[in-house]
C-alpha cells in the first residue's frame, strides 16, 4: 500500500467525500493505481453538476474520491465549493502529506514545514501521534516534539527539563542536542524555558542552564544565578522526586565541582548552612562542625538538637542520617553522664530503680552510637568522637558504676532474692496474671536481651496504634549465663547444678527446646508448648499449623537466640550492637505475627544481659584471681567449681547462697572486670553481677482491637491571612498536640497547587516541604514550625490555590491528602526578589 493510499483509507473512516486537486497531473498514475474498497473513484473534468448530482442525489450513503487534474479555482468560480466545505479537501504536496496523517488542519501547514525530518521516522511519528489533541496550539504541538525526542513523560516543560537533565546526567545529551537542530526545535525549546525560567545565554545549553539552577537552589549563590524563583522551584520538586533522585546526585556532584562549592562554603558560618541540601559537600561541613562543637563543648544541646532535626527531611538526610544520629546519640551520652555527677547507690532496690530509670540510657547511647559508627564503616570524620565516647563510656561510667554497685553486693552479703527475682517469673508474671485467669499468653524469650533493650522496643510498640506495651524488669539470679536463667524462667519449685554447667529444674534437665518443653507441659498446670521463634515466624498466621497452636494451647513459649549467639563467639562479637539492633526489628514482627494468628497477650522477656565495649581491653580490665581447686566450669565473668582458692579480686558465694541446691561454689569478679581465659572472647560478656547483665526487660504486650492513640494533627495558624501577594509566602503550621502516649509524630509533605475545576489534576507552584512534626513539649509555643514558600511566576491570579497537606501510606511510596487549605494568588507586579 502507498503512502497515498494508505493515507486516503484512514481519511475515508471519517469523511464520506474526499477532494483531491493535482494542478501537475504528475499523480495521475497514483490515482488510477488506487484500491480503495467501498470507494467510488470520479475524476471531475467540466462535469460538476453532474458530479454533485451523483453523489448527492443518485448515491447519498456512498463515498467519492474526486479526484481533479486542474488548479483549483478561486472561490468565486468553484462549482465544488459547497462539497469542499462541506467535505475534505485533499493535498499531496509534503507537509499537507504529514498533517493528514495527523489528522491535523491544512492551516498548520506552514508550522510543521521545518520540522518535516521529525515526520521521516514512523516510530516518531506514531508516538507523537499517540500524544496530540485536536485543539492544541503549535506551541503544544512543538512542546510534544520535544516531548518525542527526549522520551518524556508529559510536554510539560517542567518535566521536559527533568528528562534532558537525566540524559545530561546519562551521558546521552549530546544525541539529544542533535536532534533538537536537526528538528529545528532548539530555538523554540530554549524559548520556552527563557519564557518561564528567565534563562538566557547566547549559547544556551542544558549544562549551563543547570548550573543556574543550582546556584539559584542554594543561598550564597543565588544572585549569581540567571534564572527566576521558578528554578528553584523545579530543584524543590527534584529533590522530591524518586524517580530523579539518582540522577539528582550525579548533577549535585558535577555542579559543586564546576561551582567551586566547597571552597564556598569554606568561611560560611553554620547558621547560614544549617538548612541547605542541595550540595553534598553541605552535610559534610555540617557534619565536621558539629563534632566539633560536641568535642570541645561550644554549644548547648539544644541547638545542637535543633541543627540535626533541622536536617531530618533534607535530600541528603538517607546518605548522612547515620552520621548525624551517631552525633546524637554521642551527644546524649555526655550530657546523661555529666547530669549524673557522682553515683550513689543506697542498696539493691536503690541501684534497680535508678539503672531502669535513668542509667540504661547510657548503655542506650552507647549501643546507638558504636551501630551507626560501624554502619559509616567507622569514617574517620567521627574518629576523635569515637575516642571521647569510649572514654567516657569505658574509662569514666562504667568503672564509677561497677564500683559503686560492687559497695552495694559486698554490704549486702547475698545476692537479690526479692520479688524481681528471675526465678519468681513464672509464678509472679505468667501464672497468677494470665493462666490462672484463663487468659492464653504468649511468652518470648531472647537470649541475651537486655534491659535497654527492651526499653527501646516498649517504646516502639507504644507507637503502634494497634498495641500497647508496659515495661517492668526483673532481676537474674546468678551467675547471669544463659542455663540458669532459661531454667529461671520455667515452672519449678528449685533449681540446682546439674553436670557441668547445666541446671535442673526439680531434677530434671533445663538444657534445650526439648526438655524445657517437657517442664512446661509437666508443671504449668495448662496446655503448655515450645517453640523456636523462627518456627513460627515460617507459619501462615491463618494457616491450619498456626491455628492449631493458638486453639490447642494456653501458653507458649517461643525462644529466639541472636545477640548471645553472635556475642559469644569471638570472631563475631563486633557485631552484638546490630545483632541487639536487628533482634529488636525482629521481636517487633514476632509480635505482629502472633496478633495476626489471633494472640491477644505477650510477654517478652529475657534469660540475662551483657557488658559490652566496642575496643580491645587493656590490660587493666583483666583480673588475676590466682584461683585452685576443681574448676568445673568458667568463663570471662564466672568460674564453677569445689573447693575454689582465690584472691580478693572475686566474690565467692555457695550455691546455697545463690538459691541453688547444690555444694557447689561460684566465683564472680568484681566490677566489670574479667578473667582470663584462652581463646573465649572479651569485650562481650555476661554471667557476673553487674546491672547492665542481671537487670532484664519483662514487657506486658497486648493486642488492641482498636487504635489506642492517633497522629498529631496539623493547622495552619495564620490561614485566614490566605492572599498570596508576593513570591515569597510564610507558613506557620501548628502541632496541635504533643507526641506523648496518646498521640504519635506525623510527617508531612506541604505545598502549594492549582487545581482543575474537575479537582482530578493540579498543579504545583511552590517548592516542597516536608517535615516530621514529633514535637513534645506541652507549650504550644514549642509545637510551631514556620515555612517560606518560594512562589511560582507563572501563574498571576487564581482563586484555586490550595495548601495541600499529604501524609506517606505506611510501607509505600505514596501519599495520601490529609488536608487542603484554599489561598487566593494575585501577585500584581513581578515580584522576583529574594526576601533580606
Amino acid at each position: 500500500m502507498s503512502k497515498i493510499e494508505e493515507s486516503l483509507s484512514n481519511l475515508f473512516q471519517k469523511h464520506r467525500i474526499i477532494l483531491w486537486y493535482d494542478e501537475s497531473r504528475s499523480l495521475i498514475e497514483e490515482f488510477e493505481a488506487l484500491s480503495l474498497p467501498g470507494v467510488e473513484k470520479i475524476t471531475v473534468q467540466n462535469n460538476e453538476f453532474e458530479v454533485k448530482h451523483l453523489i448527492y442525489r443518485q448515491k447519498p450513503a456512498y463515498r467519492f474520491l474526486l479526484y481533479l487534474p486542474c488548479q483549483r479555482p478561486h472561490n468565486d468560480d468553484n462549482w465544488l465549493l459547497d462539497v469542499e466545505l462541506s467535505n475534505y479537501l485533499y493535498h499531496t504536496d509534503k507537509e499537507a502529506m504529514v498533517l493528514q496523517e495527523l489528522e491535523l488542519p491544512i492551516t498548520l501547514r506552514q508550522w510543521i514545514g521545518p520540522h518535516l525530518d521529525f515526520f521521516r521516522s514512523n516510530q516518531r511519528t506514531s508516538k507523537f501521534k499517540e500524544y496530540i489533541k485536536a485543539i492544541d496550539t503549535e506551541s503544544v504541538l512543538s512542546q510534544k516534539m520535544v516531548q518525542v525526542v527526549l522520551g518524556a513523560t508529559s510536554h510539560d516543560l517542567e518535566e521536559l527539563i527533568t528528562s534532558y537533565a537525566i540524559h545530561f546526567a546519562r551521558g546521552s545529551s549530546e544525541t539529544v542536542d542533535k536532534e533538537l537542530d536537526k528538528y529545528n526545535l532548539t530555538a523554540f525549546f530554549w524559548q520556552e524555558v527563557e519564557t518561564y525560567y528567565a534563562y538566557s545565554s547566547a549559547a544556551p545549553g542544558i549544562y549551563d542552564f543547570l548550573l543556574d539552577v543550582f546556584q539559584k537552589g542554594f543561598s550564597s549563590t543565588t544572585v549569581k544565578a540567571k534564572v527566576n524563583h521558578n528554578a528553584a522551584i523545579l530543584l524543590s520538586k527534584w529533590k522530591d522526586l524518586k524517580s530523579f533522585e539518582g540522577s539528582l546526585r550525579e548533577l549535585s556532584a558535577r555542579a559543586a565541582e564546576d561551582l567551586n562549592i566547597e571552597q564556598a562554603i569554606s568561611s560560611l558560618p553554620l547558621d547560614e548552612l544549617a538548612l541547605e541540601d542541595v550540595f553534598e559537600c553541605v552535610d559534610r561541613r555540617i557534619i565536621r562542625e558539629l563534632v566539633h562543637m560536641i568535642l570541645h563543648q561550644v554549644q548547648n544541646t539544644s541547638t545542637i538538637e535543633q541543627i540535626i532535626k533541622g536536617r531530618e527531611m533534607t535530600f541528603w538526610w538517607p546518605t548522612y542520617r547515620p552520621f548525624y544520629k551517631a552525633l546524637e546519640y554521642a551527644l546524649w551520652l555526655s550530657d546523661e553522664v555529666q547530669e549524673q555527677g557522682k553515683v550513689t547507690i543506697a542498696d539493691y532496690r536503690e541501684g534497680f530503680a535508678k539503672y531502669t530509670s535513668s542509667w540504661c540510657m547510657i548503655d542506650q547511647y552507647y549501643r546507638r552510637f558504636i551501630d551507626y559508627y560501624r554502619l559509616i564503616n567507622q569514617n574517620a570524620v567521627l574518629s576523635q568522637l569515637f575516642e571521647r565516647v569510649h572514654k567516657i563510656y569505658s574509662n569514666s561510667w562504667l568503672p564509677q558504676l561497677s564500683q559503686a554497685w560492687q559497695q552495694v553486693t559486698d554490704n549486702s552479703g547475698e545476692w537479690y532474692r526479692g520479688s524481681l527475682s528471675q526465678s519468681r517469673f513464672f509464678d509472679r508474671d505468667v501464672k497468677s496474671r494470665f493462666l490462672e485467669k484463663s487468659i492464653k499468653v504468649f511468652v518470648v524469650i531472647s537470649d541475651g536481651f537486655r534491659y535497654e533493650c527492651g526499653r527501646e522496643l516498649n517504646d516502639m510498640l507504644n507507637q503502634q496504634t494497634r498495641f500497647s506495651s508496659t515495661l517492668k524488669y526483673q532481676v537474674t539470679n546468678l551467675p547471669s549465663y544463659t542455663q540458669l536463667g532459661m531454667a529461671s524462667l520455667l515452672p519449678h519449685k528449685e533449681l540446682c547444678f546439674g553436670e557441668g554447667d547445666t541446671i535442673l529444674a526439680d531434677g530434671k534437665s533445663t538444657q534445650g527446646l526439648q526438655n524445657r518443653l517437657k517442664i512446661l507441659q509437666q508443671h504449668s498446670g495448662v496446655r503448655a508448648t515450645a517453640i523456636p521463634a523462627e518456627n513460627l515466624m515460617k507459619m501462615n498466621a491463618r494457616g491450619p499449623e498456626a491455628q492449631e497452636l493458638i486453639q490447642q494451647h494456653d501458653l507458649v513459649y517461643v525462644y529466639h537466640n541472636r545477640i548471645d549467639k553472635l556475642g559469644d563467639d569471638r570472631t563475631t562479637e563486633d557485631k552484638v550492637f546490630e545483632a541487639s539492633r536487628d533482634e529488636i526489628e525482629f521481636l517487633m514482627e514476632v509480635l505482629k505475627k502472633i496478633a495476626n494468628m489471633n494472640g491477644t497477650y505477650m510477654i517478652i522477656t529475657s534469660d540475662h544481659g551483657f557488658i559490652y565495649q566496642h575496643e580491645d581491653l587493656l590490660e587493666s580490665d583483666f583480673t588475676d584471681a590466682q584461683i585452685q581447686g576443681e574448676v568445673i566450669h568458667d568463663s570471662r565473668r564466672y568460674v564453677i567449681g569445689r573447693n575454689l582458692i582465690h584472691n580478693k579480686n572475686v566474690v565467692r558465694y555457695t550455691a546455697r547462697e545463690l538459691n541453688l541446691q547444690s555444694d557447689r561454689e561460684v566465683l564472680l569478679p568484681k566490677g566489670i572486670a574479667r578473667l582470663r581465659k584462652q581463646g573465649s572472647g572479651s569485650r562481650y560478656v555476661h554471667g557476673g553481677m553487674s546491672l547492665q547483665e542481671t537487670v532484664v526487660p519483662v514487657l506486658f504486650v497486648a493486642k488492641q482491637r482498636e487504635d489506642k492513640i492517633a497522629r498529631v494533627e496539623i493547622d495552619i495558624l495564620n490561614k485566614t491571612s490566605n492572599k498570596i501577594t508576593t513570591n515569597i509566602h510564610t507558613v506557620r503550621f501548628y502541632q496541635m498536640q504533643p507526641v506523648g502516649a496518646q498521640y504519635i509524630a506525623r510527617s508531612v509533605k506541604a505545598y502549594f497547587a492549582i487545581f482543575s475545576e474537575e479537582q482530578d489534576q493540579k498543579q504545583v507552584i511552590s517548592d516542597v516541604f516536608t517535615y516530621t512534626f514529633d514535637l513534645t513539649s506541652e507549650r504550644t509555643q514549642d509545637r510551631e514550625v514556620q515555612k517560606k514558600f518560594t512562589i511560582s511566576s507563572g501563574v498571576r491570579r487564581s482563586t484555586g490555590v490550595y495548601l495541600v497537606l499529604e501524609e506517606k501510606v505506611e510501607k509505600t511510596n505514596k501519599w495520601i491528602t490529609i488536608s487542603q487549605f484554599p489561598y487566593n494568588l494575585s501577585l500584581a507586579i513581578d515580584n522576583d526578589f529574594d526576601e533580606f
